[in-house]
């Protein structure tokens, strides 16, 4: 089987590279192992590779060029392109698929586009990289746990992780937490406090997978350690104020003093140096959740 030798200069890492990578290890192997720093090109990107979005974080280099044209394969059809930004380019394209696309820049032919799973079943890729260490960028501000914040108290919440989850729902949060450990070098595994911290933490975006509730017992808690603590009923519509702060809004159940939290307000609990203990009810398992996820992603992209 011919070869296709590629040279990869990397030059930079950000989340979305981790993040990506990760969820292209997951799909390919069928299974959630962490994803270590020398992996991180070998799964990125791994079906579409464009040149216009890709090159900030890595370039690739076709290093036998010349030998990938003249050797050329049965079914795989060569054509001279034209694209923006080169001049000189070929175009590796199969029955179904774009292979590659490679421009010339000066002695160099680098590659404008790849579609790295369909190019493997033509060619063997040899990936060398040229900057095999990781710069990886800044993050952009992200919600910080409660849970990893000095507390003068904490507020006890109940939850009920859904069993009604979407494919993309479980692999969203499993790779955001991830991209958080990566930069911390810890190469290991969200467990389930990860994800329901994360979701928490997250409430607005991911509110709709867990239900909350806490009590009276568990609010009047606060004032045993000097906060103000004012409970306002509006009908079966609760608010919390606690020093004049509201940091919950809930629908009373019955006629008792169990609410369901329909809107957590964690920055104001933060703010005033409450936390959160997370107390589980009833949740789907996060294993089970995620397994079903994979094999829908694996199942979307032909697997």
């Amino acid at each position: 089987m011919s070869v296709v030798r590629l040279r990869a200069i990397v030059k930079m890492v950000n989340d979305d590279v981790i993040k990506e990578a990760f969820i292209s290890k997951v799909v390919t192997l069928g299974y959630v192992e962490p994803l270590l720093p020398d992996e991180v090109f070998k799964y990125y990107p791994l079906n579409e590779y464009d040149y216009r979005l890709d090159s900030a974080y890595i370039e690739y280099i076709v290093d036998n060029a010349d030998e990938v044209v003249s050797n050329q394969r049965p079914n795989v059809t060569i054509n001279k392109v034209m694209v923006d930004q080169f001049g000189e380019c070929m175009q590796l394209t199969s029955g179904e698929y774009e292979l590659m696309t490679m421009c010339r820049r000066g002695n160099d032919w680098v590659v404008y586009h790849m579609n790295k799973r369909a190019l493997m079943r033509y060619f063997v890729l040899n990936i060398v990289l040229e900057n095999p260490g990781l710069n990886i960028s800044q993050p952009v501000e992200v919600a910080a746990s409660v849970q990893n914040h000095e507390h003068k108290a904490k507020l006890k919440v109940a939850y009920i992780l859904s069993c009604n989850t979407p494919v993309d729902f479980m692999v969203s949060v499993y790779s955001n937490i991830y991209v958080n450990y990566f930069r911390e070098y810890k190469y290991r595994l969200p467990e389930p406090k990860d994800i329901v911290n994360f979701v928490v933490n997250n409430i607005q975006r991911y509110g709709g997978f867990i239900k909350l509730y806490t009590t009276d017992y568990y609010i009047f808690e606060l004032t045993t350690v000097g906060y103000l603590v004012e409970i306002e009923n509006e009908g079966q519509v609760v608010r919390v104020n606690v020093n004049d702060e509201t940091v919950l809004v809930g629908n009373q159940l019955g006629n008792g003093d169990l609410y369901e939290i329909t809107d957590l307000r964690v920055d104001a609990l933060r703010k005033l140096g409450i936390g959160l203990d997370m107390i589980e009810l009833y949740s789907c398992n996060t294993g089970e959740l995620l397994e079903r996820a994979i094999s829908g992603l694996r199942e979307s992209v032909g697997l």
